[in-house]
């Protein structure tokens, strides 16, 4: 992990940690953090929250965060900002499936827990969590 100590997740647990690193996103996004910022707080919450190693956590940000086209809810309200976090986080799939060298219990595993990811983000982005 770049920000955190790996003992940070054992100490905060997996929501609180999750939860802890989304706003760090969301608040580096309304500052204007700059891009390799953002994607090591991207890589974070990716490594933490789908349990995978920070390479594949890397590689799944290039594609979703880093390469991806230019967001134009990065300069919008807060609420903006918050829906179009969520849409990067929904194109973790697609990248994942991009990823054909992981064998495929491994993306199965890592769909899974991207799938637990996405409800928990979507379910406190919403207030229903």
């Amino acid at each position: 992990m770049y920000d955190h100590d790996p003992d940070d997740v054992a100490v905060l647990g997996w929501e609180e940690f999750t939860l802890r690193q989304w706003e760090s996103i969301f608040f580096g996004y309304r500052s204007w953090a700059g891009l390799r910022t953002l994607g090591r707080r991207w890589s974070d919450l990716i490594e933490v929250g789908l349990g995978c190693t920070q390479e594949v956590a890397d590689r799944l940000v290039n594609a979703a965060v880093i390469n991806a086209p230019n967001e134009a809810w990065t300069s919008g309200d807060a609420k903006a900002t918050v829906s179009g976090m969520t849409d990067v986080l929904a194109r973790i799939p697609a990248a994942l499936s991009d990823m054909t060298d992981l064998e495929p219990g491994v993306t199965a595993t890592l769909l899974k827990q991207h799938a637990r990811l996405l409800s928990f983000i979507q379910a406190q982005a919403t207030g229903r969590g």
